[in-house]
């Protein structure tokens, strides 16, 4: 051992870090594996759909963070949440609550959590593909706004 020379030391010590960085990365890529392999999913929100109303696939996902989303023909539509005044057609009284606009409704907010409006996301998407017609989302509607 003392016949080595400097630049042993330093080519057998490189390739000591070299190998133990190696074995690191690679319990890491394991370990990440595992996690991975498994992730905690929360349970379906009832209010969710998957269905085909008037010949276009229509789905929809509630999440609790009130980030919902919305695809028509598995294309998204980006939903943006404001604070609208919202006056019912039923004659009771005019209330400020969450609605929910996109490129194709936006001067027409939809109301879609609370007791009365579990189904808002639904109704939204069917007003979605009523104003559609024959047509079809462009890619840019699945871009975010910001109001």
């Amino acid at each position: 051992m003392a016949d080595m020379s400097r630049r042993e030391v330093l080519r057998y010590g490189a390739a000591a870090a070299v190998s133990a960085a190696t074995v690191a990365v690679g319990v890491q890529s394991i370990t990440a594996a595992r996690s991975d392999a498994a992730p905690q999913r929360a349970a379906a929100d009832p209010r969710d759909f998957d269905e085909i109303y008037k010949g276009k696939k229509i789905k929809g996902k509630h999440n609790s963070n009130g980030k919902h989303e919305l695809h028509i023909n598995n294309k998204k539509l980006a939903l943006t949440p404001i604070d609208t005044l919202f006056v019912p057609e039923d004659g009771s009284a005019p209330h400020v609550g969450v609605g929910y606009i996109s490129a194709v409704n936006h001067y027409d907010p939809m109301e879609i959590d609370g007791d009365k409006h579990k189904d808002g996301l639904k109704k939204l998407a069917k007003k979605v593909v009523d104003t559609l017609g024959e047509f079809e989302l462009s890619d840019e509607a699945g871009l975010a706004h910001h109001h």
